[in-house]
């Protein structure tokens, strides 16, 4: 069952976000010196008191966060992007990452239908499964670079 996180949670969806940054092709943000657990905390419980959501399955095997922010360009067209998706890696190839999925769909289809925000904004990452976002209802926007 995909369930809601709650504060109680923070402590291993921190953990979560320090996998998440460990395996990112950005080598500044592996670097675990550049961690922060206070602001990690803060964040995490800002996103569960209702600027966003976290998403997890009940054995705390994986989830998939999400976080509202103003757009760049206009400050009163609310974005809700989805901000990480992790699994444990012995639980990756199954089916937890597609219900962690349809869950993140499902809440992101009930805030715009609420026009709670006006558009939903995923990233696809390099190192992520090759997933067709068009076939869920997504339309490709920009693709993002970087250099170190």
């Amino acid at each position: 069952m995909i369930r809601k996180a709650n504060k109680f949670d923070i402590p291993i969806l921190a953990e979560f976000m320090r996998h998440y940054a460990a395996e990112s092709p950005v080598k500044i943000l592996n670097n675990a010196e550049h961690h922060d657990d206070n602001y990690i905390a803060n964040l995490l419980n800002s996103i569960i008191a209702g600027r966003g959501f976290i998403l997890v399955d009940e054995e705390l095997n994986g989830m998939i966060a999400a976080i509202i922010t103003p757009n760049i360009w206009c400050q009163k067209v609310l974005e809700l992007h989805e901000l990480a998706w992790w699994i444990k890696p012995e639980h990756r190839n199954w089916i937890l990452g597609g219900r962690l999925w349809k869950a993140f769909n499902d809440e992101a289809d009930k805030m715009l239908k609420e026009n709670r925000v006006q558009l939903v904004m995923v990233t696809k990452m390099a190192t992520s499964p090759d997933l067709n976002y068009e076939k869920r209802g997504f339309k490709l926007l920009d693709m993002n670079y970087f250099k170190e």
